[in-house]
């Protein structure tokens, strides 16, 4: 039984680089710097919302804005010192940014920042001189062109990201979009980060928009499952509500993701140490990396236009890359194999046998001739594959690389494939495992 069949004569259109991440490459102050990891993995888009560099609030409008009493016209009434270094260090990996205008959660009793703004005009005034710092050199600012600009984080979650009605985030979304699109309508603004798609605070909030004629350029939504086809399911579930009400060119942000075998309100409760520390663990381990590159896979054909795995910053918890002491994890090494895939972008069908349970495949070409298949084994049986190229034009050297319980994307086997034989190449897939080919004429 052949298990995977890539038909190099059969253009599947371009590989979309999904492999953003949430949060920039520097934790602790800077004293941990994983600069260098994102640049290999060429993270294209980074979003910023809790970062921990020290704290959790370097890009929100409380740290960049402190006394909302102050005169918000004037530039002394700002601070941007830290922000202005935190959003440098992405900027030096080469990635894009994602700016949230907003709060970061609060898990405490007490909250202190996302609660609706006393006065919408003059936060939305904030948010727009936030955007003319970065983009147009006010108050001795930059020139960045951060484009995409989102209105706030997962108010339908609970009081610990908004404590107002779901009426008072519309509102104050309708009041940012429009003054953002006042200043510069070039921006792309979106939002609201919405933690759970299926709610009904999603179709209200996009009747509000329709009703009104909102514009929405981006709409972010999130998903955290130990199941990859959820996240397809609800790709699915927010492209078909935002065409169903016209907003057809509505890019579609899954900026919020990662493996999760409980919910987050379990998770956290006295008593479930250990299986913090476990789902943890999973996430930077070979099933994390397994999880990781089969959601990449799945996405290609779900409505996703962008995507940010939560979290890229060295951290000890939702980091799934890296520990808090900057050394690469499994999961890594499969944005890392990703990225190498990136350099083979015109994609080509690739079809798994329906008998071949949890393994997911992709493959594309590059203009030298040269091509590249990423396979995902999320729990598949532990056996030897086997792969068979269709329409292959010469004869092929193909080099194998694993990342699994063993292997850190490092090369297992090469072997060469003539097109006037069976064409097809075997190799061993452990249950939980991403495997890179790449082959080139030879």
């Amino acid at each position: 039984m052949t298990d995977i069949t890539i038909h190099l004569d059969r253009p599947a259109g371009k590989i979309k680089p999904l492999h953003g991440v949430n949060n920039g490459p520097v934790c602790y102050g800077s004293l941990i710097d994983v600069t260098d990891y994102y640049i290999e993995a060429g993270i294209p888009l980074v979003r910023i919302h809790d970062p921990n560099w020290p704290h959790a609030w370097e890009c929100d409008i409380h740290t960049i804005f402190p006394d909302f009493t102050k005169d918000a016209a004037d530039p002394a009434s700002y601070d941007f010192t830290r922000t202005d270094e935190y959003l440098q260090t992405i900027l030096d990996t080469g990635a894009q940014i994602v700016y949230r205008l907003g709060e970061s959660i609060e898990h405490t009793k007490r909250k202190h920042y996302v609660h609706p703004p006393q006065d919408y005009a003059k936060w939305t005034q904030i948010c727009v001189n936030i955007i003319r710092h970065y983009n147009d050199g006010w108050a001795d600012g930059f020139h960045h062109n951060i484009r995409y600009w989102e209105v706030w984080n997962e108010p339908d979650l609970d009081e610990r990201m908004w404590s107002g009605t779901p009426l008072q985030l519309f509102q104050l979304y309708e009041a940012t979009v429009h003054a953002i699109r006042a200043y510069d309508p070039s921006l792309k603004v979106g939002g609201y980060a919405a933690a759970r798609p299926k709610l009904p605070f999603l179709t209200d909030f996009l009747d509000y928009c329709q009703e009104r004629r909102l514009p929405i350029d981006f709409f972010t939504w999130h998903t955290y499952t130990a199941d990859p086809m959820k996240i397809v399911e609800h790709a699915h579930h927010v492209r078909n509500e935002l065409d169903k009400r016209g907003y057809t060119s509505t890019e579609s942000h899954l900026n919020e993701w990662n493996y999760l075998e409980s919910d987050f309100t379990k998770i956290w409760l006295r008593g479930n140490e250990y299986a913090r520390k476990s789902n943890f663990d999973k996430q930077k381990s070979a099933l994390g990396a397994a999880f990781t590159g089969t959601v990449l896979t799945l996405l290609q054909d779900a409505p996703v236009d962008a995507a940010n795995y939560y979290d890229g910053q060295p951290t000890a918890l939702f980091c799934g890359l890296f520990d808090y002491h900057g050394v690469p994890q499994k999961t890594y090494y499969t944005f890392k194999a990703f990225q190498r895939m990136m350099q083979y972008p015109d994609r080509v069908l690739t079809m798994v046998n329906e008998k071949t349970a949890r393994v997911a495949a992709m493959a594309g070409l590059n203009m030298e001739g040269g091509g590249a298949a990423l396979v995902s084994s999320f729990g598949g049986n532990a056996r030897v594959h086997t792969i068979r190229f269709g329409g292959l034009p010469e004869r092929q050297r193909v080099r194998i690389y694993a990342v699994d319980d063993d292997h850190r994307l490092e090369l297992r086997k090469e072997i060469v494939v003539e097109p006037a034989g069976e064409s097809e190449v075997g190799f061993f897939l452990p249950s939980y495992s991403v495997t890179l080919l790449e082959w080139a004429a030879g």
